[in-house]
């Protein structure tokens, strides 16, 4: 049997080792205090010191006894002593969040930095990092939207993910955001606004107004939609791989496509269920802002509960008969006095 099985605290015992010594400090002092009124009264020392009688002398030991008694117990409750098992319930709480990212054609203009799209997968990563504890769930979209990574708290396999994802991954090509915002919802289960959101990283149009409708459901849930646009007003290329190296998108009349960011159709679908809409443009890290100042302020949920056995603490009852030894101290020192 060893310190760590008998205490949850075992790096206190210094101060238990204490007890020893000052009961020896208390001694000698009250040696050396009988010493200089020896010294200054001679005989008449007992009388002087103890006038009521010797048995005062006695209360001074005594006092002393308690003294260190109360120390050696007050220190044995900071070792928190540690007897029998009790259960407790361990929750974890967190956000949990859908982040769903935009991997049409048009992400990969070079309006941001490299590209739209490797700035909205460096967007994902920073906020990974920053919410380690919440679940995190991964929606990739285009012409159509899916599932990527369930909610989990697995950032770094969620990180595998989003670093693999590329537009060829979904056969159709356009901007589909009710899509994604109902597969989004879908991944949110049966959640409330009080416990998911979702997170859109795009910069399409809203065609037909089909993303304001599925906002609207997402509303009537209480669910918030939040909309990061990555892209500029001026719009930009779309480099493709051709026959002959690098080159640009061309529509079917041969013209290069110039694609820009839409900001008031993702306005409208944030605004819709009371989420916001920010520029990725504007700040250099737009989702970590976005979580600290939207998501973080959403209340909590446990979203998982363990019941653990552990020792149970027992700290409680030295540091009670410590507290009635000093008690009992101060009564006889003030009969003794």
């Amino acid at each position: 049997m060893t310190l760590e099985t008998l205490f949850l605290n075992p790096t206190a015992w210094p101060w238990l080792a204490l007890a020893p010594v000052m009961f020896l400090l208390l001694l000698a002092l009250d040696w050396r205090r009988r010493r200089r009124v020896a010294a200054l009264f001679g005989a008449r020392a007992a009388e002087v010191t103890h006038p009521a009688g010797a048995s005062l002398g006695r209360w001074r030991r005594v006092r002393t006894g308690l003294v260190v008694f109360a120390w050696a117990l007050a220190a044995l409750a900071l070792l928190q002593p540690a007897w029998g098992e009790k259960e407790r319930t361990i929750e974890q709480r967190g956000i949990d969040l859908v982040v769903a990212l935009d991997l049409s054609q048009s992400m990969l203009a070079r309006d941001e930095d490299p590209s739209r799209l490797a700035r909205a997968k460096r967007s994902i990563r920073e906020l990974a990092e920053r919410a380690r504890g919440d679940r995190l769930a991964l929606v990739v979209f285009a012409g159509e939207a899916r599932l990527v990574v369930p909610l989990t708290q697995d950032v770094d396999s969620m990180l595998d993910m989003v670093d693999l994802a590329e537009p060829h991954d979904l056969a159709r090509g356009g901007t589909d955001l009710a899509a994604a915002i109902e597969v989004s919802l879908g991944a949110l289960g049966g959640e409330s606004g009080e416990h998911g959101a979702i997170v859109l990283l795009t910069d399409g149009e809203d065609l037909e107004s089909r993303g304001r409708r599925a906002a609207s459901t997402a509303a009537e849930r209480g669910i918030v939609v939040h909309c990061v646009g990555y892209g500029s007003d001026r719009g930009s290329k779309i480099p493709v791989e051709g026959a002959s190296g690098e080159e640009f998108l061309r529509d079917r009349e041969g013209n290069e496509v110039v694609t820009a960011l839409d900001p008031e159709s993702l306005r409208a679908i944030a605004e819709a269920t009371g989420g916001s809409f920010s520029r990725a443009i504007r700040t250099e890290t737009p989702l970590v802002d976005l979580y600290e100042a939207r998501i973080v302020p959403m209340a909590s949920k446990a979203f998982a509960s363990e019941e653990r056995r552990e020792p149970a603490n027992r700290f409680q009852w030295p540091l009670l008969v410590a507290a009635l030894l000093v008690l009992a101290e101060l009564a006889i020192a003030g009969r003794s006095s």
